[in-house]
This record gives C-alpha cells, structure tokens and sequence, in this order.
C-alpha cells in the first residue's frame, strides 16, 4: 500500500529556541500515560524521550508533567503551573479520562483548543498527540501545532495493547517501560521537526511506525 502522505505546515516556524548555550525545555503534559503509571520515573515516556534526544546530540530537557486520572479539563485548569516560563515545547496528550468518564468529544476539542491557544500565546511550539477514536487534527491544524494521531501506535492493534508492553495485573492495561520505549521511538522524528531553528514543512507518513523491541 502507498503511504498516504500528511503535509503539515508549522504556523510556529519563526518562534524562536534558545541559544545553543542553554538547553531547550521540553514539558510532557498528560494524564497517566505522560506520567509513567506504575513505572519508575526514569522510565517512563519523557524521560526516555530525553535521553534518545541527548543521544541524538540535543541539548534538551524534557520535564514530566502528567498526573494521572486528569481530563482535558483538568489539565486546563493547571495548564500555568504545569507548563513554567521558559518552556519552549509542549507535548499535549489529553483525552482518554474524559472518553472513559463519557465527557463529549466537542468538550474534549474545546478544552485542547483553549490549552494550544495559550500555549500559543507564549510562543511555545506544540505537539498535540491524538487518539485512535478521537481524531484532534483539526484541532492541531487551527493553531498551528503539529500532531501525531495515535499515542498507541505500534504497542496496540485496533485498540487491543499488546500484553508484553504492558503492565501486569493492570486493567486499564498501563505500559511498561518497553512500551514507553516504542511510543518515544514513534514520537522522535516529530519531536525533532520542532527542534529545528526553521521546523520546514515536512511530509509524515500515516502508515504506522514499526514496532522495536528492548
């Protein structure tokens, strides 16, 4: 099958990183899934996420702000303290909770709608991670995020996780830290577009990364 490519066009080309000298911040800001349940802080995905890029030769910092059990707008209401001054990326990852509790996908949008606006108005670059059942691309599109549509890619089929990269005795089905290692696979080209000086408008194929095993 011919991927079915996905131009994006980051609306936040000219805002500008931090000189070479100090390490751009990244914050992760999500539920359970950014905060790394039941695993070690060092494993879950942002700090995985942070040594891939250090590896990668970025002098980044990536800062873990997810809470578990927290919707969209939860997050919202929190948005200022989990996101400091001198943040330069934000990965927003919401949503799940509010499906879970029946919350209606127009709340979901516009809860994130409000969340990229702001985080907009503070010239921080955004990537919004959407999910299999809820599509936010529109969302990402109107203010000028980049989006990545599935945070489950390549750890799950059509919704079914697959147990070896998920938690024991966990019935919402967590991931591990094997899991989180393939999320941060998934998500480092993307988070690299935004680490450009210029982030170019880049062409991203929809087909789903493959899977890599630790």
């Amino acid at each position: 099958m011919v991927a079915r490519k996905l131009w994006i066009t980051l609306a936040f080309a000219l805002i500008a990183l931090p000189a070479r000298a100090q390490p751009i911040h990244i914050v992760a800001f999500g539920d359970s899934n950014t905060a790394g349940f039941r695993v070690l802080h060092k494993n879950a995905y942002p700090a995985q996420l942070e040594r891939a890029l250090r590896e990668k030769g970025y002098d980044v910092r990536v800062s873990n702000s997810g809470i578990s059990g927290e919707t969209s707008a939860m997050g919202l209401k929190r948005l200022d303290r989990a996101i400091p001054q001198g943040t330069n990326v934000a990965i927003v990852y919401f949503g799940r909770n509010d499906l879970r509790w029946g919350i209606e996908p127009k709340k979901i949008r516009a809860h994130l709608d409000e969340i990229l606006k702001k985080l907009r108005e503070r010239d921080i670059r955004v990537l919004l991670i959407g999910l299999r059942t809820l599509d936010l691309s529109q969302v990402a599109q109107e203010n000028g995020a980049l989006y990545y549509p599935d945070f489950f890619t390549g750890v799950a089929n059509n919704g079914e996780k697959d147990p070896k990269y998920t938690l024991i005795f966990d019935p919402i089905q967590h991931l591990n830290t094997k899991g989180y290692a393939v999320v941060v696979q998934n998500l480092l080209p993307y988070v690299e577009a935004l680490l450009q000086p210029e982030p170019p408008q880049i062409p991203l194929s929809e087909n789903p990364p493959a899977r890599v095993t630790r």
